[in-house]
């Protein structure tokens, strides 16, 4: 936030100048001292400063006004903007929060599915292992057959020769 305590300081200054400048003008003789908080000053030099001042204290109350409004504004831009980045960042952590969940969740699933594809391989190469002994032992089976049959057939046709 904006700090106006130095615009504070200087306005305060301002007004005890003015009222200190404003309560010892006498119009009196342009040479005479007059003394007013312990300073030493010709009436001529408090005449002098009190007109700058009726000139310039216009122009500096609307100037301190207008500068109050400013202050004001930019302390309720800044509180607004400050809302609006820490509602985008909440909405940020959500989202990645969110993302770090699916990371987790999808990770969870990747696992369980290469455990799957490595149960479902040894399972196939057990199965393929098998299909090829029993492929082997009907081979066996029909090579054995084929020599019975040769062989009743050979003794069938021994016999009757």
């Amino acid at each position: 936030m904006l700090k106006s305590s130095n615009l504070n300081s200087v306005i305060d200054q301002l007004d005890a100048d003015r009222t200190v400048s404003g309560a010892a003008v006498v119009p009196e003789n342009n040479n005479k001292l007059v003394k007013t908080d312990d300073n030493e000053c010709s009436m001529a030099a408090l005449q002098m400063s009190f007109g700058i001042l009726e000139i310039a204290e216009p122009p500096l109350v609307r100037v301190r006004a207008q500068l109050k409004e400013l202050i004001g504004k930019q302390n309720k831009f800044y509180i607004d903007v400050s809302k609006e980045k820490y509602k985008l960042d909440c909405s940020e952590v959500a989202k990645l929060i969110d993302m770090m969940n699916d990371v987790k969740r999808y990770k969870e699933r990747l696992v369980k599915i290469k455990k799957d594809m490595q149960s479902i391989y040894q399972r196939s190469k057990v199965l393929k292992k098998r299909a090829a002994n029993v492929a082997t032992c009907k081979q066996r089976d029909y090579q054995r057959k084929l020599e019975k049959q040769q062989q009743e057939e050979s003794l069938i046709g021994g016999q009757l020769q």
